[in-house]
């Protein structure tokens, strides 16, 4: 449970606005990386692009962000990343090896979900035990989803980042062999 205390408190205090689901989409992350991405090579790569042209200045967040217990997944945020004058092809080539790497179970994200209400029951959570208790439980009757942020989330932080094992990332800037 101290993982998930760390990682909750650190991404509370960075997005003080964050909803349940937002919480429940970066456990959900952590315990499976990003296997939920099973789209093609090609529509991957698009809709990365896409997402590059469009990226707006916003909120400051780290270019390497590791949110599973061993440090090995992590949201690799676009804007500060790029800032760094990291490699993009690098950066997409890894989160296309992500998607296609098997990791995480569903029974670590049932473990973290109950964290969760833990947490929440202890007031480590600026959610109610109450609203966490129903969150969790509809969360685990419809079989942990995939959810997206929440529409504040997205207003307030315009999230633009990837979900990377770091095994994978070789981290060259750009000019550099």
């Amino acid at each position: 449970m101290k993982f998930i205390s760390n990682l909750t408190s650190q991404h509370i205090a960075r997005y003080p606005n964050l909803e349940l689901k937002d919480l429940y989409k970066l456990l959900h992350q952590s315990a499976l990386g990003a296997n939920h991405a099973n789209a093609t090579d090609d529509v991957l790569e698009k809709a990365f692009n896409l997402e590059l042209n469009n990226l707006t200045e916003t909120h400051v967040e780290p270019a390497i962000d590791p949110i599973s217990p061993d440090g090995k997944i992590a949201r690799i945020h676009l804007r500060s990343y790029l800032a760094q004058d990291y490699s993009k092809e690098n950066l997409l080539s890894a989160f296309i090896q992500t998607t296609k790497n098997e990791t995480g179970s569903r029974e670590k994200l049932k473990k973290f979900c109950s964290c969760l209400k833990d947490l929440s029951a202890a007031n480590q959570l600026p959610f109610s035990p109450e609203e966490t208790e129903i969150f969790v439980n509809d969360i685990e009757s419809k079989d942990y989803p995939i959810l997206r942020h929440s529409d504040g989330f997205k207003k307030e932080y315009e999230p633009s980042y990837r979900i990377v094992h770091l095994d994978f990332l070789q981290l060259t800037k750009l000019g550099n062999p």
